[in-house]
């Protein structure tokens, strides 16, 4: 079972290189943060953009289409912006947050002697678990490939219904997929909520090569999928891929 809560930091680093940058995420910060227990287990991952779906969030971000249903785009993650992506799970987020915070603002000798926080742009953003569904009995094991599926739906009892009586048992059809996760947003220190969409599916895959197979494409073509995604305020979908997990979630 996931842990209760999430905390998702995306980041981009600015006046380094993005190997140091790994190399501090990998070797101070998280580990730190399992260490103090603030975290329970973590994976970071790197934007990936290089997978066939016709509803992922485009470069430009604006409108794409799903047959003839127009599915409306948020620009608050462009795909080529914040393009690291740490995924905690936690038991209390109060102390996850705090001890982040307290982290990002010591100086670092990875960072040449800077505060990572000076470092970067930050979006960190606490999620409480709403649904943990893992068909294949997986558990706590590194995900290769993530999607993650933000929505503001125009109906949450829909969207909620839609995603536990349908979408998730025919997306566990497509060849790779792993396990998903559903989560609700609770807060944030660096973005404007009513600007975020208040749910998100994480989506774990072996391979995203199979995201334009006919799995896929049955159920992108229910109606209740039409209905959902088409109807939604806002969507953003994005994909990233493992870098290295921490705590209970080695690899």
């Amino acid at each position: 079972m996931s842990a209760p809560y999430l905390f998702r930091v995306l980041s981009e680093p600015s006046g380094l290189d993005r190997q140091s940058w790994e190399k501090w995420y990998c070797s101070e910060n998280i580990p730190s943060l399992v260490k103090a227990k603030a975290v329970t287990r973590a994976a970071l991952y790197e934007a990936f953009d290089d997978y066939p779906l016709a509803t992922k969030t485009p470069i430009q971000v604006g409108q794409t289409a799903l047959h003839d249903v127009k599915v409306t785009h948020t620009n608050i993650e462009p795909p080529t912006e914040k393009t690291f992506l740490a995924m905690c799970q936690v038991e209390d987020p109060a102390s996850a947050r705090e001890e982040h915070s307290k982290r990002i603002a010591q100086t670092s000798e990875v960072l040449a002697g800077k505060p990572p926080k000076s470092c970067a742009t930050w979006d960190s953003r606490i999620y409480k678990l709403i649904q943990d569904f893992d068909p294949k009995g997986l558990g706590h094991t590194p995900a290769p490939y993530i999607l993650n599926v933000q929505m503001e739906p125009a109906d949450d009892d829909d969207y909620n219904t839609f995603y536990r009586d349908e979408h998730l048992y025919m997306l566990s059809r497509v060849p790779g997929y792993r396990r998903s996760q559903r989560y609700q947003l609770v807060s944030s220190d660096d973005v404007n909520l009513s600007a975020v969409p208040r749910f998100m599916a994480v989506h774990e895959f072996e391979s995203l090569d199979a995201l334009d197979g006919p799995e896929l494409r049955e159920a992108d073509a229910s109606p209740n999928t039409h209905r959902v995604i088409g109807n939604a305020k806002g969507v953003s979908v994005r994909g990233f891929k493992f870098v290295k997990g921490f705590g209970d979630m080695k690899g």
